[in-house]
């Protein structure tokens, strides 16, 4: 598996995706992603956004076919973190699998990248917030090496139940080139 930054030809892809895989969890249960406040447009804007800034990513397969996404930057969502707590941490957001690919270790193989990329570019650990009522996402991420901070109550979005993970290898002299930080706080991100 390789990987390549999205371009704005992947931004339908993306958002298809998120809608196959809201589809999936909520056929298992799950509130997470509903249709409530955030639409179709309003997604391709976010990725559009975040690929311009150079935080957006593509698995690829050995044949070059996209089979994963992923956003890696330095900015949550405002209250989940404190400054010091980001300070030398890499965000990740909407990391998808599409439903065709899933079980493959996909999200492991990308997990991976983001923590290879955070250590190039001297963060020390990777954080992410999950949905709170999403168990089986925080059992996954749990088996990726992420470990519970805290659930971040009466926050704006159900997603506050946050993980970090501390990049094994750390090397606090790395002079990688850093991403672009995002510019702007979209809600929901």
């Amino acid at each position: 598996m390789r990987f390549r930054q999205a371009t704005d030809e992947d931004v339908r892809l993306i958002a298809t995706w998120r809608w196959e895989v809201a589809a999936w969890i909520h056929d298992k249960g799950s509130d997470q992603w509903d249709t409530k406040g955030l639409s179709r447009d309003e997604f391709e804007r976010r990725i559009s956004r975040s690929i311009e800034a150079g935080e957006t990513w593509m698995a690829l397969d050995d044949d070059g076919r996209p089979i994963g996404t992923i956003a890696i930057d330095v900015v949550a969502d405002e209250g989940l973190w404190t400054n010091e707590e980001l300070e030398n941490s890499y965000v990740i957001h909407r990391m998808m699998v599409p439903r065709s690919e899933s079980g493959k270790g996909i999200g492991a193989a990308m997990i991976k990248f983001a923590e290879d990329l955070a250590r190039a570019h001297g963060r020390k650990k990777l954080v992410l917030d999950a949905w709170d009522t999403n168990k089986a996402l925080h059992r996954y991420y749990e088996s990726l090496g992420f470990q519970y901070v805290r659930r971040v109550a009466n926050h704006w979005t159900p997603s506050a139940t946050i993980y970090e993970k501390y990049v094994e290898h750390f090397d606090p002299t790395a002079q990688g080139p850093t991403l672009t930080p995002v510019q702007f706080r979209d809600k929901g991100r």
